[in-house]
């Protein structure tokens, strides 16, 4: 099979010659097959020589293979042309939303340097990092080798006591793998460099196998363990006079080198070196492309992954400390305590809890139910001092509820054989006592209470509910008003709270905290927003270093469209930090979309399951899939009706960026959010949530019309938004076109359709009719 490479690239006129078959993009365009992607990031100041060394290896193969020739942009050729440069190589930005199934980093003449010394030094990490999720083999040659080992291993190089130049004898020390099948019990490669790895470092690390080894030259090949990463130390590529050259190149320089070793016949420089590597070189490299290329890596080159492991085989047994914030709903009743008390003490790992206010309990026995929440802002919000007294009182006894079953619970004693946790045995919880305090707090005078006692008010459903839950379990109760701090502007302070919660929370081996609250400067208790617990989950998950928080609610998971709109949603089992915010953003109701902004700092997984149902996996959210397979192209479908598409027209107006100023300024001075704007050379649409705008709608039309000094304006009202949300919807087209044609199938029309930014969702807008219908097609296109 051929090689497929760009037009006039040289090398092509120098393999024809060779009777290497070459096919250009020319001919490329006419056969019906799916080639292998192939980079090569080329750092050898020897372009030319150096892709036409690599593409000889890789044409001599059964294989069609497609080439992409790759350079950094912080380091310039000087060896070449710009012609050359700007024709045949790409830049990292214009390849790094693509997947490759193999990719070849070269040496450098560098290798003196500190790694961290060379100039494209960060450039390459980037370039390595992103392969990992983006490329299934990667092949390392030489200083490339060096610094992959490095990077990925943390495997240090040393300086040699002379340059190591010369073809040497090689063995295998790894006779049945599949890279070096088919050679023979002594092979040579050519090696030219002044540096070498720590051999001991290699040998002893358990995710690095040592395949073949030189006496004079040391480690020539080694691999990981999962076959995904392949370091080459010398040179199987070279040209019969590389070494040649080289080393005329450094008898011109006065370096006075050492004659290469086993090159020339005879040590004698004028005669023509003998080549006893080139067929090694060409299994070599027909055995990568063959067994850890072509037969391994996955037709669709979007399900590149390095290494995934299923999400529901996520290991918990290597972690050590959890943290768990359990929801309304899993702490709205006795019976919902215990099932928790269940959870939490069947894993010993589940150190820190954190407990949210009871929600409503199950609508089959209480069909009236209500949020303990909100009937504490009916309290701070109640003017009337008995219709006050009333409130409380009803919620005493829901709590008094609550410790009742409990009690009754605890003095139940397991079977013998039974497998089931003992709570505290002396549990005992005075209810009304806490609520004397309440209301000694709260004040019996007439009028409604002060504004001061506001954020005491609404705090007291996640401070009693983790009181009761503390006692239960016997664990400690650290109250989150002394160590979770609010500034004097009302925001959360994490630099006061981060030491402060570490320092308390490291003198308890477990504790329950409640959530949603903390304290201002002046000693008020503050909130954060409604579902804040998730934040204080997340808050001590920071704090005392977690391996996972675990956010345990009444779904089991992430569900990949709303249960109202689709029946029986799938659950996606992994997603990241980033297409979690996208989707609470787009209106998901997950979790609160800044809980994720403590544990991400740490890089800590969050786990979203279900007290209902503990034995389901849930949704594991990190911040880089690349480690777990999904079996979904989308992560979730999310959407919101009633918006209003204002379009305005004028000449030259996304030019004048006073003029676009002056657009949102009119939005912003009323503070009204701006969901998505869809620019034109001329135009510029702005879609907003209706009830944002209210009844201001033409004085907003006749504002912008003043500001510009004239502007044709439009409306499109009674429109819905629809969200599709996956870390591959901006390299992959196949999941834009199932979008589209669920959505042609049911006859829907589209308004407008926008990417987000990073490319990580892709927005719709449908008429509010369409939307069900709209969401359901997507939906059935991808679970």
């Amino acid at each position: 099979m051929p090689i497929k490479v760009p037009n006039d690239l040289p090398a092509v006129d120098i393999l024809t010659k060779e009777n290497v078959f070459v096919m250009t993009d020319t001919r490329a365009v006419t056969q019906d097959i799916r080639p292998l992607q192939i980079l090569i990031l080329n750092l050898m100041p020897t372009k030319i020589e150096t892709e036409t060394q690599l593409t000889r290896l890789l044409g001599n193969t059964p294989l069609q293979v497609e080439l992409e020739l790759l350079q950094t942009s912080t380091h310039k050729a000087s060896n070449v042309s710009e012609e050359h440069m700007i024709a045949f190589y790409k830049t990292f930005d214009q390849i790094k939303s693509r997947f490759y199934d193999g990719m070849i980093i070269t040496g450098a003449p560098v290798e003196l340097m500190e790694f961290e010394e060379v100039e494209y030094w960060d450039e390459l990490c980037e370039i390595m990092e992103w392969a990992k999720d983006h490329v299934h083999s990667i092949f390392y040659i030489c200083w490339g080798a060096q610094a992959g080992l490095y990077y990925n291993y943390g495997i240090k190089k040393y300086t040699l006591p002379k340059k190591l130049s010369g073809v040497y004898r090689h063995t295998l020390e790894y006779k049945t793998g599949m890279l070096f099948r088919g050679f023979d019990d002594e092979f040579f490669v050519p090696h030219s460099r002044n540096t070498t790895v720590d051999e001991e470092a290699v040998y002893n690390h358990p995710d690095l196998r040592v395949v073949a080894t030189s006496p004079e030259a040391g480690i020539f090949a080694c691999k990981s363990t999962d076959d995904k990463h392949i370091f080459i130390m010398g040179h199987s590529e070279y040209d019969p006079d590389t070494l040649k050259k080289e080393y005329e190149r450094d008898v011109k320089a006065g370096i006075n080198p050492e004659i290469p070793c086993n090159y020339f016949p005879g040590d004698d420089p004028n005669k023509a070196p003998t080549v006893i590597w080139r067929s090694c070189a060409n299994l070599l490299y027909s055995n990568w492309l063959n067994y850890f290329v072509y037969q391994s890596t996955p037709f669709d080159l979007n399900a590149i992954s390095s290494g995934a492991t299923p999400s529901h085989e996520l290991v918990t047994e290597e972690f050590d400390l959890i943290t768990a914030k359990f929801g309304g709903t899993s702490l709205a009743s006795g019976e919902m305590f215990e099932q928790v008390g269940n959870i939490i003490l069947e894993e010993p790992k589940r150190r820190f809890i954190v407990a949210s206010a009871p929600g409503k309990r199950n609508p089959k026995d209480y069909p009236n139910d209500y949020k303990v929440t909100d009937k504490l802002i009916e309290i701070a919000e109640c003017e009337v001092p008995r219709t006050r007294e009333e409130l409380l009182m009803e919620l005493q006894e829901r709590y008094q509820e609550i410790v009742d079953y409990l009690v009754g619970e605890k003095d139940k004693s397991p079977d013998s054989d039974s497998n089931d946790f003992y709570v505290n045995i002396d549990f005992s919880f005075d209810v009304e006592k806490e609520f004397r305090e309440i209301a000694k707090t709260i004040g019996g005078a007439g009028g409604r209470p002060s504004s001061g006692l506001r954020g005491y008010i609404l705090s007291r459903g996640e401070y009693l509910n983790a009181k009761i839950l503390a006692a239960y379990l016997g664990y400690d109760f650290v109250d989150a008003e002394k160590y979770i701090k609010f500034d004097e502007e009302g925001n959360y302070d994490s630099e006061t709270t981060e030491p402060l919660l570490q320092e308390e929370l490291l003198k308890h081996d477990r504790a329950v905290i409640p959530g949603f609250y903390g304290s201002l400067p002046d000693g008020k208790i503050k909130t954060f927003s409604r579902g804040g617990s998730d934040i204080t989950g997340a808050i001590v998950a920071a704090a005392v270093n977690s391996d996972m928080y675990e956010n345990w609610t009444d779904v089991p998971g992430l569900l990949m469209a709303d249960p109202v709109t689709v029946s029986e949603p799938v659950t996606v089992p992994v997603i990241t930090y980033r297409e979690l915010r996208e989707m609470s953003y787009l209106g998901a109701e997950v979790m609160h979309p800044d809980a994720v902004f403590p544990v991400v700092a740490k890089d800590i997984p969050i786990r979203i399951c279900s007290t209902l149902e503990p034995g389901k996996q849930g949704t594991l959210i990190v911040k880089s899939a690349r480690y777990y397979e999904t079996s979904y192209d989308i992560s979730g479908i999310s959407g919101k009706k009633n918006h209003i598409a204002i379009t305005i027209q004028k000449a030259h107006l996304n030019e004048n960026p006073r003029m676009r100023e002056a657009v949102l300024k009119v939005f912003s001075d009323r503070e009204i959010k701006v969901g998505n704007i869809v620019a034109g050379v001329d135009t510029l649409t702005l879609i907003v949530d209706e009830k944002a705008v209210g009844n201001s709608l033409e004085q907003i039309k006749s504002e912008i019309s003043t500001k510009l000094g004239g502007a044709e304006i439009s409306l499109l009202q009674d429109i819905a938004l629809i969200g599709i949300i996956g870390r591959d919807i901006g390299s992959s087209p196949n999941i834009a076109i199932k979008i589209l044609s669920a959505l042609a199938a049911m006859h829907i029309g589209i308004r407008f359709i926008d990417h987000g930014t990073g490319n990580m969702n892709m927005i719709l807008a449908v008429d509010n009719q369409d939307y069900e219908t709209a969401v359901k097609a997507i939906y059935q296109q991808f679970a």
